[in-house]
């Protein structure tokens, strides 16, 4: 009886054996929105095959100029260098040359980005750490309403009844864009009310960015109590409207809901470097090309940046991308050619894409096409003879991903696409110490030898 239970039970298992053994030669497959991966059921005891190299897809001869090769210089640091890729090796010298007199003036410095620098992840400490080189108190420029408000630690911000639209939206009439990529039209008893965020106390002053076509009167509540009273004045284009705050620990507006449409606040305490974080959930840059020239000419009227910082590409590369990027490697060169245009006086920077992982039969690997899109966007600065910053390599180059988001504490989140706010840190770490090392570079060249 024994005898023919055990018989029974080694059956059973070299049966079960047998079937995962020819499972495992079947190859990964769909069934409706589920995808089934191959059964590996000796993988911990197989040897793992060599690595075989990625595939580069090579970019058009349009795309690429000598200077792909002749980067003089060698960077010191352990992290990338910025690339320049200007005809003189002057790619940031707009930059720098304002950085000269911050002490006696505002330098500004527009960072345009997708969904990984939402809520200051990594320009909150871009700035703190600038500023402290270079002087400067307060986060900049802020939206009127951000669907990410209640985790920004920089600005305490909410808000009630606003219509946003923005440049990754559909609409039956196209908006009149600002250069943050947003305009914001109040509803009946709107309101915005903005508080002094981390390592802040109060607020001195704030602009108020608008367009409207009729005088409208607007009252603000300073600390809840006092009350200022403006005016919004109706002249052609973008407005800016000067606000003196009492020392103000909460400043709270109502805006008129008729005939005027708003763009955003600031809040700046004088002379120093602001960063103005123009971070857009599912903008691939292309957005950037629904804002007319004329807005942004009337927009810098206001806010004369000197520094131009480009980051996207997210959401361009998917897990099952076909990795040609020529056709967008091309619409983001023309996006930067009309940002040379109408910023004639502001260097620019392009960021690489950062890295991100994917499940890729059971394990978290780099999506392979980031690579590819990282080099896309270089040749994107080498034809258009701006400076480039590679961030895949700083964080540390393939799964890289992978080690921040298993790091303690973490420094990702497990989409394995965003950084915490300990990561954002340790990149906008990176970026200064690069920045500040071609400033450096760039004051020892003028000197006379």
């Amino acid at each position: 009886m024994e005898s023919n239970q055990v018989k029974k039970t080694v059956s059973l298992l070299f049966g079960v054996l047998a079937i995962l053994g020819l499972l495992s030669f079947l190859p990964a497959f769909t069934i409706g929105n589920w995808k089934l991966r191959p059964i590996h059921i000796l993988a911990d005891i197989q040897e793992d095959p060599p690595s075989q190299p990625t595939p580069v897809v090579a970019m058009p001869d349009s795309l690429l100029t000598p200077r792909a090769v002749d980067q003089p210089d060698t960077c010191e640091l352990s992290i990338p260098c910025i690339e320049d890729y200007s005809a003189n090796r002057q790619a940031l010298a707009k930059f720098f040359k304002a950085l000269r007199n911050s002490r006696q003036q505002p330098v500004r410095i527009a960072f345009f980005g997708d969904s990984f620098i939402e809520g200051d992840i990594l320009t909150a400490p871009l700035r703190d750490t600038l500023q402290q080189v270079f002087g400067g108190r307060g986060v900049g420029f802020v939206p009127i309403a951000s669907e990410v408000a209640q985790y920004r630690t920089s600005i305490l911000h909410q808000y009630n009844n606003w219509e946003t639209r923005s440049i990754v939206g559909k609409y039956d009439d196209e908006p009149v864009f600002g250069t943050p990529g947003f305009v914001f039209t109040p509803g009946t008893d709107n309101w915005v009310e903005y508080k002094p965020g981390k390592g802040s106390r109060r607020f001195s002053s704030m602009q108020l960015f608008y367009n409207c076509s009729l005088e409208q009167p607007v009252t603000l509540a300073v600390n809840d109590t006092l009350h200022i009273a403006e005016v919004l004045t109706p002249e052609e284009g973008i407005q800016r409207l000067r606000i003196a705050l009492p020392a103000a620990s909460s400043v709270r507006m109502t805006l008129p809901a008729d005939s005027a449409v708003f763009y955003g606040v600031s809040f700046e305490e004088g002379t120093g470097v602001y960063v103005d974080n123009f971070a857009m959930r599912g903008n691939s840059g292309m957005g950037l090309l629904r804002i007319n020239q004329s807005m942004h000419r009337m927009f810098n009227q206001y806010r004369d940046y000197k520094l131009i910082i480009l980051q996207y590409g997210l959401n361009v590369v998917g897990e099952n991308d076909s990795t040609n990027y020529e056709g967008y490697a091309r619409r983001m060169v023309t996006v930067i050619e009309r940002l040379q245009t109408a910023f004639p006086e502001s260097s620019i920077l392009l960021v690489s894409i950062s890295d991100r992982s994917s499940n890729q039969e059971g394990t978290f690997k780099t999506i392979p096409a980031i690579p590819m899109m990282r080099d896309a966007q270089r040749h994107m600065a080498l034809k258009t003879g701006i400076a480039f910053w590679d961030l895949y390599e700083a964080m540390g180059g393939e799964n890289s991903m992978v080690q921040y988001a298993t790091a303690t504490p973490t420094l990702a989140a497990k989409d394995y696409t965003h950084l915490t706010f300990r990561g954002g840190r340790i990149i906008a770490m990176k970026l200064a110490k690069a920045l500040l090392h071609d400033q450096k570079r760039y004051e020892n060249n003028r000197k006379p030898r």
